[in-house]
Formats: structure tokens, sequence, C-alpha cells
């Protein structure tokens, strides 16, 4: 998660980025490494600092809840949280047909209209592919790499 966009949201949407977080990860049924470390991140933030047992968060009403419109936010924080979201959807270099659903309701509960939806799928797609590309390289440096 980039923090320093996020430190640009009130309290009540970075609860709500963090509980979108959340869901988008558990979209896709195949969670990444990488998800691992934004969902523990986000956890941590709806519980706050008294997290005992991320079984009681992931199993509370309040996590499990449907995320709510997010009305009366500038376009720039709900741009911050569609992008995060988006991120979150491609980091695993794919991005499912459950976590587009999931990005179409986030668009209208943010107040975006629903022809927004093709291009920010277009663009997380994009993401996606530059993840995989990133891994791949990252592979075949692998061998290249001369350490001291």
């Amino acid at each position: 998660m980039r923090r320093r966009l996020i430190k640009k949201l009130d309290y009540k949407e970075r609860r709500w980025l963090y509980k979108a977080i959340f869901h988008m990860i558990l979209a896709d049924k195949n969670v990444a490494k990488e998800e691992i470390d934004d969902l523990m991140e986000s956890l941590q933030k709806i519980a706050g600092k008294e997290l005992q047992d991320i079984t009681e968060v992931t199993k509370s009403p309040e996590a499990l809840s449907p995320l709510k419109p997010l009305k009366g936010i500038s376009y720039q924080h709900a741009f911050i949280i569609l992008t995060e979201l988006v991120r979150v959807a491609a980091i695993d270099s794919k991005i499912v047909l459950e976590e587009e659903e999931l990005l179409k309701e986030v668009l209208s509960l943010l107040d975006f209209d629903q022809a927004a939806l093709e291009k920010v799928v277009k663009w997380g797609q994009k993401l996606a592919t530059i993840n995989q590309e990133e891994n791949e390289l990252k592979g075949e440096l692998e061998s290249d790499y001369l350490s001291i």
C-alpha cells in the first residue's frame, strides 16, 4: 500500500479502504503472498492496536459486512481508494471475475459512473501484466547477479 497517499484520506475513508482491501483479497480465492502483507495491515487498521487474534477480525461482523456507499468524498480521495484497490487486485498478476465484480461495486459506492469500469479493469489488467513481467525478470536476472 502506498502510505503517503493513504495518509491523505480521513479516518472514515481509510477504514473504508482497509475494509475494501479485505474484501478484495477475499474475492480472489488464490491469495498471493504479497497480498498477505496488505491483508495483515488492513486487518490491523480495522481492529486497531488491540488486535489480539486475526481470525477474530476476519470473522467479525464489521469486516464481513457489505461495503456501504462512501458519499461526499472528493474525487481525489475516491481515486486514491480506487487505485489502491486495483493495485491489490493486480498484485498476483491477474484480475479474476470476482475482483472485477467487486471493482464494479466499489465504483458505484464511490459515485463513479459505471462507464468507468472498463477503463479501470483495463488499467488493472495492465498492472497485472507488469507484475507478471517483474516476477519473470526477477527469475531471469537471478543468475546474472554478482554478489560480493
